[in-house]
């Protein structure tokens, strides 16, 4: 019974540890993708969007801001080419997945075109 117990309470340790680490582990956003992001092409008018190290922020016409924690970030390198597709994964209302997946080229100072809309052309505005 003694070793029941104990194999009981090792294996949920085990379990508490796994939790913490899964919920500790933090996405690494590179620096080049810090800022904020907006664009000339009418439709965004007004929208932008920031990415922080931790947060990814969007920004609507009407003013209002959503801001998300980044959950995960996956980064594929576009052989042969300069641009790399980042897709950062952002969690909704506690439980809903959400993925933003994106284009970055370094030119200038950087260069966002969405996966889905690439006739957009995203920039990285200048700290001041």
């Amino acid at each position: 019974m003694l070793m029941k117990k104990q194999n009981l309470f090792v294996g949920f340790a085990i379990l508490i540890m796994m939790l913490l680490y899964g919920c500790a582990r933090r996405a690494v956003v590179p620096d080049e993708l810090v800022g904020i992001w907006t664009t000339p092409t009418p439709i965004y008018e007004g929208c932008f969007f920031e990415i922080t190290k931790e947060e990814i922020i969007f920004g609507a016409k009407d003013g209002l801001e959503s801001n998300f924690f980044i959950k995960d970030l996956k980064i594929q390198k576009i052989p042969h080419e300069e641009w790399t597709l980042y897709t950062i994964s952002y969690i909704v209302r506690g439980f809903q997945k959400y993925e933003f997946p994106f284009y970055y080229h370094p030119v200038s100072n950087g260069v966002i075109r969405f996966k889905n809309k690439m006739e957009s052309v995203w920039t990285k505005e200048l700290e001041e």
